[in-house]
């Protein structure tokens, strides 16, 4: 258990730390922008402490294993079938990410590895805005996907939701 859980934090390490250290980025393979639904129109804050919901629903038929930036983190495995919520109270604008992968001891090679970063910004008008970027990983053909009918974000009080599935 320990070597697994030491493997998957060398892979999710350098993920972190990539825009910091110089280390490669995943290469994103979407980029969206949650749908706005303010709560209170009008309403824009200047600083935010906001709560974030994540939630991954697991389709790959094994269970997978969880690594990030979240705290508190999302379980460690997910079972097939299984669903997993990680909720994050957090400074904006901010960054979290996060990945599920189906061998937490090889996530690059013989794995199914979805990888997620959600980033909260201001614009120049001081409206804040939620985009998700989102990277496959592994030979054994993932599918990662956002779902934009769940997944919103709320300017008016930065409350945000992120609904993802690994197949």
């Amino acid at each position: 258990m320990t070597r697994n859980v030491k493997r998957l934090l060398a892979f999710a390490l350098p993920l972190s730390l990539a825009p910091t250290s110089g280390l490669a980025e995943p290469s994103w393979t979407e980029t969206f922008v949650l749908p706005a639904r303010p709560s209170t129109p009008g309403a824009m804050p200047l600083l935010c402490m906001a709560w974030q919901e994540y939630y991954v629903l697991n389709l790959t038929g094994v269970t997978v294993s969880s690594s990030g930036t979240l705290t508190p983190p999302f379980p460690n495995f997910v079972a097939a079938g299984g669903f997993a919520s990680a909720g994050v109270f957090t400074n904006l604008p901010g960054t979290h990410q996060y990945l599920f992968t189906t061998n937490p001891s090889d996530p690059l090679g013989a794995a199914k590895t979805c990888i997620w970063q959600f980033s909260v910004t201001r614009d120049s008008n001081g409206v804040f805005s939620g985009v998700i970027n989102q990277a496959s990983a592994g030979n054994q053909g993932v599918l990662c996907t956002i779902d934009p009918t769940q997944s919103y974000f709320d300017p008016s009080t930065c409350r945000s939701q992120v609904v993802t599935y690994i197949q």
